[in-house]
This record gives C-alpha cells, structure tokens and sequence, in this order.
C-alpha cells in the first residue's frame, strides 16, 4: 500500500513538472482559476445558507440552490473549453511548424480562455460578497468588467 502511494505520488510529480515545463504561463492560471472556481463555488453556498436562515419558505431559497448545481455544471463547461483551447494551441503549434513557422510554446487560446474565465469567477465571488454583506469599492468591480470586456472586444 505505501509502495502504490509513492508510486502515485511521484507520477504525479513528474506529470505536474511535464505540465510545468511545456505549460510555462499557463500553468499557474489554471492553478488560480481552479482555486477561484472552488471559492465562488464555496461562496455561493455560503449566499444560500444565508438567504436560507433569512427567508426559510420563500422561493428564492429554491432558486440560490439550483444556481447553486449549475454552477457545477458551469465549471465543468469551463473544463472542456479549455482542453478545447489546448488543443487549438496544439494544433495551431504543430500547423505553424509544418508551414516553417516557429512558435515557441504558444499557448494563446488556452491561456486567453483561463483568463477570461478568471475575470467570470472574480466577478461571481464579489457578488456572492456583496450578497453576504460586505461593501465592495466600486472601482474594484468597474476594473473587473472593463477588462473582461477589452478581452471580449
């Protein structure tokens, strides 16, 4: 049993360090959109558990908790839009290459992708915030969607 657990331990090792290196910029991204998908997801309950003890009969309790499992099935779609990023990056790497063009480790659609996913959670966890009551400064939320929008233009 200790034998399978350093095996797995240092396969996933290696495969981190393999991702690491081919991955460069794009690694730490995903790392920070995966902790920010489990915050929003982690916040949004807290919303819910609080309208819950608010509001114990209304229909909006109902309707946090459905928001609740989409956003689930959201993170899920974030998933596969990236490994569909991935592999255009791949792609377009490999076609640059056989046209004589050189593109060292681009990794442009993936990389814009996670970021903009980014800039969606962000967004999501300030208003899970301001749900719970906190007051959020204005300029904070204004940077947010100014640069999800440039990225969207």
């Amino acid at each position: 049993m200790k034998n399978s657990f350093h095996f797995g331990k240092a396969l996933f090792t290696a495969l981190a360090a393999w991702l690491g290196s081919t991955m460069g910029l794009l690694l730490p991204t995903l790392i920070l959109l995966f902790i920010l998908m489990v915050t929003e997801y982690i916040s949004g309950m807290l919303v819910a558990r609080k309208e819950t003890s608010e509001h114990p009969n209304s229909s909006q309790t109902q309707k946090t908790h459905q928001k609740n499992i989409s956003s689930i099935y959201k993170k899920a779609g974030y998933v596969l839009t990236i490994a569909a990023a991935l592999s255009m990056d791949f792609l377009t790497q490999k076609y640059a290459a056989q046209l004589g063009l050189q593109l060292d480790n681009a990794r442009l659609f993936s990389l814009l992708a996670a970021i903009w996913f980014i800039l969606n959670e962000l967004l999501s966890i300030l208003r899970n915030a301001n749900h719970l009551g906190a007051a959020l400064p204005k300029f904070l939320v204004r940077s947010i969607k100014e640069i999800k929008n440039d990225i969207n233009q």
